[in-house]
């Protein structure tokens, strides 16, 4: 997948380069040149789903070209299999209809693992794929 800048100055990148760049060299963001398209089936099919396969088959489209599959896979499970709940993110109902999403099972039990662990875990797979 291609990635281009919102401000439209900026080369289109690939997954693994935009991750290594950060912003866009002309100060915009760098965000997908197509969005992937879920069927309702495939997204019916993901019900009960552990936490990782499901970021698998949500993320791999944003991925796929850069990172093989069986390396993205081992790379999410390691991510989300250090989190402290088989569920990962167990949402639990207060009351009727009132529910919380718990995003403290994570090694630094703050919502940020969700993001940052696996970011972490990506830079390193780039940067060693690259030699550096």
């Amino acid at each position: 997948m291609r990635y281009i800048s919102t401000r439209g100055q900026a080369p289109a990148l690939n997954f693994e380069d935009v991750l290594l760049t950060g912003l866009a060299s002309d100060g915009g963001l760098y965000v997908p040149e197509n969005l992937p398209r879920f069927t309702v089936e495939e997204i019916a099919s993901w019900a009960g789903l552990p936490y990782h396969e499901l970021a698998f088959k949500v993320m791999r489209p944003f991925v796929a070209g850069s990172i093989p599959d069986a390396d993205f896979k081992q790379i999410l499970e390691e991510t989300y299999g250090v989190f402290a709940h088989s569920a990962v993110a167990p949402l639990r109902q207060l009351n009727g209809n009132e529910w919380l999403l718990e995003l403290f099972h994570g090694p630094t039990l703050a919502f940020k693992d969700f993001a940052l662990q696996l970011l972490g875990r990506l830079l390193d797979y780039v940067l060693a794929k690259r030699g550096e």
